[in-house]
């Protein structure tokens, strides 16, 4: 499904197919990373769930995911606001992306094995300004918890 949505975006957007699941794969990790960052801690169980998490989605070789994490780790230091990648969250994600980036969100902040209070707002916040249903969330973090 998330493959898909790669698709339909390299389609719509002009330049090199690589390029283009490049620039998406780059709007996934910068969130992945806030959601890692929200408890002030970047622990190795998170940068390894961001990776797979990537990795899962994309057809991208694994050096460049790890170079895009790597960079969006980077880049979250200088970070002022993250609205250019919620605007295209909204304007290329579906319903269903939505939901798997929600999903993705609650893995990498699970991952240490304790979802922070931090961590859980931060994915509150993203869900409000990606809009999806508190339902939806629940239901995101509950199948997350389950696993």
């Amino acid at each position: 499904m998330f493959n898909q949505w790669i698709s339909r975006i390299v389609a719509e957007k002009p330049g090199s197919e690589s390029q283009s699941v490049a620039d998406v794969e780059r709007v996934s990790a910068a969130l992945l990373v806030e959601i890692a960052r929200a408890d002030h801690q970047l622990d190795d169980e998170e940068m390894e769930s961001i990776c797979d998490a990537l990795k899962q989605s994309s057809s991208l070789p694994d050096a460049e995911i790890d170079t895009i994490v790597h960079t969006a780790i980077t880049d979250a230091d200088s970070t002022v606001s993250l609205h250019e990648h919620i605007r295209l969250v909204n304007e290329h994600f579906d319903r269903a992306n939505k939901l798997m980036l929600i999903e993705q969100m609650w893995r990498v902040a699970a991952a240490d094995g304790n979802i922070d209070r931090y961590e859980d707002y931060t994915i509150r916040k993203f869900s409000e300004l990606i809009y999806v249903r508190h339902s939806e969330f629940i239901k995101a973090k509950l199948r997350v918890l389950e696993s």
